[in-house]
C-alpha cells in the first residue's frame, strides 16, 4: 500500500504550451471586452433600434450618431 504522506509528482509541461496558456491568459480580457462592447452594439442597435445588424459594421452609421452626439 502507497504512503499516503509522499506528495504526487507531476509531468512537466512542454514550453509551448506554457506559452500558449500564458498568452491566452493575456489576451482573455480584451477578447472579452470586445465581445461585450460587440453584444451591446447588436441588442442596441438591431433590437432596440430595429435597424438591420449588418449596419453596425457601417462607417456612415458611426460618422451619424457622433454628428448626432457632438452636434452644436
Amino acid at each position: 500500500m502507497p504512503d499516503k504522506s509522499t506528495p504526487k509528482k507531476k509531468k512537466p509541461q512542454p514550453k509551448w504550451l506554457k506559452i500558449t496558456f500564458l498568452i491566452l491568459k493575456i489576451i482573455r480580457v480584451p477578447v472579452l471586452a470586445v465581445l461585450a462592447v460587440y453584444i451591446g452594439l447588436w441588442i442596441g442597435y438591431t433590437k432596440l433600434g430595429q435597424q438591420p445588424a449588418s449596419e453596425i459594421f457601417h462607417m456612415s452609421t458611426w460618422r451619424h450618431l457622433y454628428d448626432l452626439v457632438f452636434a452644436n
